[in-house]
């Protein structure tokens, strides 16, 4: 919801002009149709006034929701962990002091909801904040590196949606909160700046979906039904090693307790109490992986991709072709007879190897579970002419077989004219693809053990904190040559992406 820069007066007019808009450019990666379209009618050529908007009015209860979550989750604690002889205060109080906490924790958030706006200048956006040290974070158009939309689980069921702009190693801002109609529009806007495009029309609302943010220009490349959610978190190693454990565990007591035996026999109900909290712990990890994963997307949005997930928490992540580092494609043991792989991507300023899926947010997952097809679709959006089948792997000497017994034969390396492939894992087969222009540095390690066989392993640096990409247990030889020829490939993709960057056109 937007206001005028000054005291919210209610509602606004939805005839008052906001942020600007020129009828030179309409964002569409999100815009459905029938969204309204409310362009300024000045004349290109006219200096970008500096426009404000405030969050939404209802950010307040969203801000103090939270708040009251956490003390009434630290209170609690600390009364379950009373001493003996505890006395809970009277109902009375606890109701008036809940009421009190309420009422200053939602004034709290209005002092700061109030001091809180969105500024748009002729070349950057500031975010001014503060109710007693006020803070003016300024974030230029042409820094923006990615806009993601989330919409966690007490501000969506007001309808309402947080900005994160990524700006690269400077970190993150974040806008709190927009209507989700509202933040899909300005989401627009600021990609749309961000690619340089200065004439950008931010449309006054974009209407997109309660359990998704697909736009009427947006297609859909891949999307995972819930059902291979389910499989793939059942045939997870987390999974199984929850479950096989306990069973060999159990199996093991009745066999050498003929006595238990007979007691189980004799009162099946026994057996299901004891069962009942580790199937209910489970039956919460599976649905965990599936509703944070829900729905979930990859779109081809305008020039762009982005991926959407989530059931209770909503996230619209973007991706930003040129800033993946690498790609990491994982395929666990009980996946492989299924065909099923996980994608990961390493992107510069977002964090490392995303470890539990039921998280919102952004995160490295781009894929949590595909198809053959998926994959190579995903590959071929991403980097176009990308076919991992046609990259020449070659394996390791036979006599690396001392150092890797189990995974020698899944082990090597390859390379084409735009990627470095390197083959890893045993448990989990891992491949990882580093395009050549995003190669930082490259190292040889060779311990005692390797010199003695004649081997080496070539590391590959990049940016992101994803596992290093090595390629191991080489003929020491092929190691230094791969070091030199990479190096050089390495030079020779950075110098082709900046003369593309700067052709004219």
């Amino acid at each position: 919801m937007t206001v005028p820069p000054g005291r919210f007066g209610g509602w606004p007019d939805p005839s008052r002009l906001r942020w600007p808009t020129t009828p030179g450019y309409r964002a569409g990666s999100g815009t459905a149709v029938g969204a309204e379209i409310r362009p300024l009618t000045t004349t290109p050529d006219a200096p970008t006034a500096k426009l404000v908007e405030k969050p939404h009015p209802l950010t307040p209860l969203v801000r103090a929701w939270v708040l009251v979550l956490a003390v009434a989750w630290s209170l609690g604690r600390e009364l379950l962990n009373g001493g003996e002889g505890f006395r809970p205060p009277p109902l009375t109080w606890v109701t008036a002091g809940g009421a009190a906490l309420v009422l200053v924790l939602i004034a709290f958030a209005y002092l700061d909801w109030r001091a809180t706006s969105f500024i748009v200048d002729h070349d950057e956006l500031r975010i001014e904040t503060g109710v007693l040290t006020k803070t003016s974070q300024r974030i230029r158009f042409d820094r923006i590196q990615s806009v993601d939309i989330t919409e966690p689980f007490a501000a969506r069921l007001l309808g309402l949606a947080e900005i994160s702009i990524d700006v690269g190693a400077e970190g993150g801002h974040k806008l709190r909160y927009l209507s989700r109609t509202r933040a899909a529009a300005v989401r627009d806007y600021l990609l749309a700046r961000a690619h340089g495009v200065r004439s950008a029309e931010l449309t006054e609302h974009v209407r997109t979906g309660v359990l998704n943010d697909l736009g009427a220009a947006d297609e859909v490349l891949v999307r995972v039904p819930p059902q291979r959610l389910v499989l793939g978190a059942v045939l997870s190693h987390e999974f199984l090693l929850l479950t096989v454990p306990i069973l060999i565990v159990a199996s093991g007591l009745l066999a050498l307790d003929p006595g238990g035996r007979g007691a189980v026999l004799d009162s099946p109900w026994l057996l299901l109490g004891a069962a009942l909290p580790g199937v209910g712990a489970l039956w919460s990890f599976v649905v965990r992986r599936v509703i944070g994963q829900w729905n979930y997307a990859f779109l081809r949005s305008g020039p762009g991709l982005k991926v959407t997930r989530g059931l209770t928490s909503l996230t619209s992540q973007s991706v930003p072709r040129h800033r993946i580092q690498s790609l990491r494609i994982a395929q666990p043991l009980w996946w492989r007879r299924l065909g099923l792989y996980r994608v990961d991507m390493a992107v510069l300023g977002n964090h490392g190897l995303a470890h539990d899926e039921d998280q919102s947010g952004t995160t490295s997952i781009l894929l949590p579970i595909g198809t053959r097809a998926e994959l190579e679709l995903v590959l071929a959006t991403i980097w176009p002419g990308l076919r991992l089948d046609a990259i020449d792997v070659r394996p390791s000497p036979d006599r690396a077989r001392w150092l890797q017994p189990i995974s020698h034969s899944w082990v090597g390396w390859g390379y084409d004219d735009s990627v470095l492939l390197t083959r890893a894992g045993w448990l989990t087969r891992v491949q990882m693809v580093v395009p050549h222009a995003r190669v930082q540095s490259l190292a040889v390690d060779q311990g005692p053990l390797r010199r003695r066989l004649g081997l080496a392993t070539v590391n590959v640096h990049t940016t992101q904190l994803l596992a290093t990409t090595a390629a191991r247990n080489i003929d020491a030889g092929i190691a230094r040559t791969l070091l030199l020829d990479e190096a050089s490939r390495a030079r020779t993709a950075r110098l082709a992406a900046l003369l593309a960057a700067h052709r004219p056109g």
